[in-house]
């Protein structure tokens, strides 16, 4: 079974029409969540240096003492005047990168307990929304059920994703295609271990990769749009159509699975009834 961009999208829309506003919910919710969790900078503003302004000397108060130490004195830069200094400036960078470090830790964690489990109950309500009219509570989906599991398998996901990113972007990149059916699968199978959910993926995404991300490549024009309402078409429209055909293309390859899996179970029955 084979799928195409305008069956996804066609799906997405006749889904968005029959469920328009809990869409538009939800996916205000989602884009609060990641809006909260997804940037991973931090904004700040370093202390500059100043130098304080130079001090008129009056040498002739110092009638026993070289003009230039003393001017080193007076003005602290003296080779000693260095020593506290710089010191305190090494122990304060260290603070600094342990609180950003303990910030980032921080973040992670209520990425890993929040919003994966929101991520998979979105999911969720998304495939029922193509399926028929979803309700709201869908969303809570991944906290009610199988919860640690859920939890689990999306931080071997995440982990998998951002180690394949350190090899530079491409492998990276790759592999949020190859895992990326990762959350639909939990949505309906939570207890699913996470080794299966990752080869599930992995398999349905296989040779797939290069089409969805053509897919998503669809909707830069309407990004740009979004972007130019200020976001509010992003919110109103895109990010619900975006979305719901993201879970369409789940569903097409979930069936091409299914059917597999089914033509797979005939070919054995027949072999061992022959």
């Amino acid at each position: 079974m084979t799928w195409t961009r305008k069956e996804c999208k066609t799906w997405a829309k006749e889904a968005l029409s029959r469920n328009y506003w809990k869409i538009v919910l939800v996916s205000f919710l989602a884009l609060a969540f990641c809006g909260a969790f997804s940037g991973r900078g931090f904004g700040w503003t370093s202390a500059s240096e100043t130098t304080p302004p130079s001090q008129e000397i009056d040498v002739s108060a110092y009638p026993d003492a070289d003009t230039a130490d003393t001017e080193m004195e007076i003005n602290g830069t003296g080779t000693d005047s260095f020593i506290v200094p710089e010191k305190a400036k090494a122990v304060g960078i260290t603070i600094f990168i342990l609180i950003i470090m303990c910030t980032l830790v921080f973040l992670y964690t209520l990425q890993a307990l929040l919003y994966n489990p929101f991520r998979v109950g979105f999911g969720r309500f998304m495939i029922k929304s193509i399926d028929d009219k979803a309700k709201i509570r869908e969303v809570a989906y991944g906290f009610d059920h199988s919860y640690k599991n859920i939890v689990k398998t999306m931080f071997h996901y995440d982990m998998r994703v951002f180690l394949w990113s350190l090899l530079f972007i491409i492998p990276g990149f790759c592999k949020e295609y190859q895992y990326r059916l990762v959350p639909y699968i939990l949505a309906e199978h939570p207890d699913m271990d996470y080794r299966e959910v990752l080869k599930k993926s992995s398999d349905m995404m296989r040779g797939q990769k290069w089409k969805a991300f053509v897919l998503d490549l669809s909707f830069i024009l309407w990004h740009i749009f979004g972007f130019m309402t200020c976001g509010i078409g992003e919110l109103f429209y895109v990010c619900p159509y975006h979305s719901l055909t993201q879970a369409a293309l789940y569903c097409k390859l979930n069936e091409k699975d299914a059917s597999k899996a089914e033509d797979t179970q005939l070919l054995l029955s027949d072999t061992f009834q022959s």
